[in-house]
């Protein structure tokens, strides 16, 4: 039977009155997708989203912001809609789940290897494997696994590199639904018919499309089985041997490229602490 016993989760906990559906976000997990999905379930346009003063290097990732995004968090409704959303059969619980694999990886490059700007910046981190003119993805991701072994418990207080049980706050939510990445097509057909009409949300945020499987040697897959844990014994992920390893270097323009998206960020946070600064924000 279902209860109302969340507590550890407010601002990540999205209710969609309208569709029924109560949606949690989980970083790294297809979550922008979702959260411009929400918006349409709920029937809303997207240009009702507001303005960020915070950060962002990419015009759909101010769709993070809860305090503007239009669809409402769980501790902005009321006490009988909270408690219905959590515990009605009429609703669909929702959350999104990763392999950790891809998940760790994915994290990694967009936080570290592209510079997003945010407090992972300041955590204690190996310095990419570079010269002026190559950057070697492999031993630099594999490096910083080593060291975030060290540093778990800074690291894995970031919701990008926390693990899904915990971000998905498993054991506080009666769950209906979790449904794996490689699901996704599947769940916005039912996600669709639950409101009448087509539900196509875009991809947003994909990445270099470096294939993450060649990246991984044995040693870098059990770091990632060890600090996931919990994920693959309790999320249906299976472990894997990873046979064939390759460089992954990026060189000549690639690297320039990298070189020019680093500059844009650190420009994008300076630009954005000004900003606050005249609105008086922290």
């Amino acid at each position: 039977m279902a209860t109302d016993r969340l507590v550890s989760l407010a601002s990540t906990v999205y209710v969609i009155e309208p569709a029924k559906v109560l949606y949690v976000k989980a970083s790294k997990s297809a979550c922008t997708t979702m959260l411009w999905t929400i918006i349409d379930l709920a029937g809303l346009d997207t240009s009702s989203i507001g303005f960020a003063a915070r950060p962002s290097v990419m015009r759909s990732q101010v769709v993070h912001h809860a305090s503007i995004h239009p669809v409402p968090t769980i501790d902005h409704v009321s006490a009988e809609l909270r408690h219905e959303a959590l515990t009605s059969p009429d609703w669909i619980r929702l959350g999104i789940t990763r392999d950790p694999y891809a998940r760790f990886y994915s994290a990694w490059e967009s936080r570290i290897l592209l510079d997003n700007p945010g407090q992972w910046q300041q955590f204690p981190q190996p310095p990419l494997v570079a010269t002026n003119d190559e950057l070697d993805v492999t031993a630099s991701f594999r490096s910083f696994a080593a060291s975030m072994v060290t540093h778990r418990g800074i690291w894995q207080s970031d919701p990008h590199f926390a693990q899904q049980v915990h971000v998905l706050a498993l054991d506080e939510i009666d769950y209906t639904d979790l449904v794996p990445t490689t699901g996704l097509s599947e769940l916005f057909v039912r996600l669709g018919e639950r409101v009448g009409r087509a539900i196509t949300p875009g991809r947003f945020n994909e990445g270099l499309q470096i294939p993450y499987e060649p990246i991984f040697d044995a040693e870098t897959a059990a770091i990632c089985e060890d600090l996931f844990e919990e994920d693959f014994g309790r999320l249906g992920f299976s472990r894997r041997e990873f046979s064939h390893q390759a460089n992954v270097v990026l060189s000549g323009p690639a690297k320039k490229a990298l070189d020019m998206i680093h500059d844009r960020n650190d420009r994008i946070v300076e630009l954005s602490q000004h900003l606050r600064g005249l609105l008086g924000r922290p």
